[in-house]
C-alpha cells in the first residue's frame, strides 16, 4: 500500500479528535493511515473495487472502516451520511455542488483538508484539466468556512494545491 499524502502527514495535528470522512478514498491509503491514529474512518469512493481493497487492506491491520460507494458528482449523494469532525478530499476535484455539500457536513470547529493537482499540473504535464484546481479556486466558493491555508507546491509527481478549512460555527448539532 502507498504512504500517505505528505500533505496529510505534515497536518494531521490539525485534524480535530474524532471522525473523519475520506473523500474518493480510493483503495484506502488515507482512511488506513488515520485509523491506525485512532480517528472514526468513513470512507466514499465511486469504486466497489476499491473500496473492497479497503476492506481487505483494514482487515489486515485489525482496523475498520466505514465504507460507502456512491458517485461524487450526483448532487446529495452524501446526505444521509452525516455530520464530521474532519473531511479529506486527496487528488479529487469536488463539483461546486459537492464541495458546497461537504461543507455543510463538518462539526463545528471541523476541519475540510483538500489538495490535489493544479492547473500547471496541466500546463506542463498535460493532466486533465477537469480534474485540476485551479488557482485559489475553493478560497471564496463558501463564506461560512475560514482559511487556515493555502499552499502551491511541487513533488516528484507534479504540482498541486493544498487548503485547510475550518468551520468556525458555534452552533451545536
Amino acid at each position: 500500500m502507498l504512504q500517505p499524502e505528505d500533505f496529510l502527514v505534515k497536518r494531521k495535528h490539525l485534524l480535530r479528535p474524532g471522525s473523519v470522512l475520506d473523500v474518493a478514498c480510493g483503495d484506502g491509503r488515507h482512511s488506513i493511515y488515520l485509523a491506525q491514529r485512532g480517528f472514526a474512518v468513513t470512507g466514499v469512493d465511486f469504486s466497489v473495487e476499491g473500496l473492497k481493497r479497503l476492506a481487505h487492506f483494514a482487515a489486515q491491520e485489525g482496523l475498520f472502516v466505514q465504507t460507502y460507494q456512491r458517485d461524487l458528482d450526483e448532487e446529495g449523494t452524501l446526505s444521509d451520511l452525516g455530520r464530521f469532525d474532519n473531511i479529506i478530499v486527496i487528488h479529487f476535484k469536488p463539483s461546486l455542488h459537492t464541495f458546497q455539500q461537504l461543507c455543510g457536513m463538518l462539526r463545528p470547529n471541523g476541519i475540510l483538508l483538500m489538495t490535489s493537482f493544479n492547473a500547471r499540473q496541466h500546463a506542463e504535464r498535460n493532466f486533465p484539466k477537469d480534474y485540476c484546481y485551479a488557482e485559489c479556486e475553493f478560497i471564496q466558493l463558501n463564506k461560512s468556512l475560514e482559511l487556515m491555508e493555502y499552499v502551491s507546491y511541487e513533488d516528484d509527481r507534479g504540482y498541486f494545491d493544498g487548503y485547510v478549512f475550518q468551520n468556525p460555527s458555534t452552533r451545536s448539532w
